[in-house]
């Protein structure tokens, strides 16, 4: 059991929707874009899963707007600036899905081997 366990930690936990239809969910790669980012290599991170470089630039960014109108004492306006950062981000979640398994697909090239 201990073996099972370490196994799925090193490599991470299997994706059902990809174990049942043999195409990538939206979420496919996100445990080694995130492991790839942690080391510093954004190029590999980013062909993973382009949403986990983007969560935390836009996070950066974000934080980076909070503190200048609290600096300013303006009032910030959280839509304006966080429905754009949503919005951005859930076009690279879906473009992401849709280019890996058209690769997948009718290329036959699997970027997440």
């Amino acid at each position: 059991m201990v073996n099972i366990f370490n196994s799925l930690i090193r490599f991470g936990f299997p994706c059902v929707f990809h174990e049942m239809t043999g195409f990538y969910c939206p979420g496919c790669g996100s445990t080694r874009s995130a492991r790839f980012l942690i080391r510093g290599d954004l190029g590999r991170s980013f062909i993973y899963n382009p949403i986990v470089p983007y969560t935390v630039i836009a996070t950066f960014i974000f934080f980076i707007f909070v503190v200048k109108y609290k600096i300013s004492g303006k009032n910030l306006n959280k839509e304006k600036i966080g429905l754009p950062m949503l919005y951005i981000g859930v076009i690279i979640l879906l473009l992401n899905w849709i280019i890996k398994d058209w690769l997948l697909i009718f290329r036959g090239i699997d970027l997440l081997k």
